[in-house]
């Protein structure tokens, strides 16, 4: 009867052993499974902070490129309301580009690049003329609106209110 008790306890010895061993790679399995995460939404977090950066810094060289003339009103504007549509915008900022969006949905019909080239030279004439109407309209405003862009460039003033 002895080895009995001493055979279950043999076992209940080795079946705890076995557990403990289990439990132990559990939790480093877990403890792993943690650090992979944590490590992904890091690398996630940089890669936004990238984007942004990028999207950012595009905007300031597009609003450098119109002030200095090398930029279309027209094209400066689609360029960057397609930029701004991927960040988050506060209301303040959404009212200060207002025109860039205006300007966006106005010309949004006006075909591009190899839409563009098809076109007859009248109808590319008829859509230059509406574009500089447009760009003639909103000159002052899209001028100020970049200037304050230039002054407090996206991810050091205008950027830093943005998200």
């Amino acid at each position: 009867m002895l080895w009995l008790f001493s055979a279950l306890g043999v076992v209940v010895l080795a079946l705890g052993a076995v557990a403990a061993v289990l439990w132990a790679k559990v939790w480093r399995l877990q403890k792993q499974q943690k650090a992979l995460e944590e490590q992904r939404q890091q690398e996630k977090a940089e890669n936004e902070q990238k984007r942004i950066d990028y999207i950012h810094e595009s905007l300031n060289v597009i609003a450098r490129s119109m002030l200095d003339g090398q930029c279309p009103i027209t094209e400066g504007c689609i360029r960057m309301a397609v930029l701004l549509d991927n960040i988050a915008l506060d209301c303040d900022s959404k009212h200060r580009f207002s025109v860039v969006f205006e300007i966006y949905n106005a010309t949004r019909h006006i075909p591009t690049h190899s839409s563009w080239k098809a076109l007859s030279r009248k109808e590319q004439r008829r859509f230059e003329q509406e574009m500089m109407a447009l760009e003639k309209q909103h000159e002052k405003t899209i001028t100020d609106v970049m200037a304050f862009v230039r002054d407090n460039p996206f991810g050091k003033g205008v950027g830093s209110a943005l998200h």
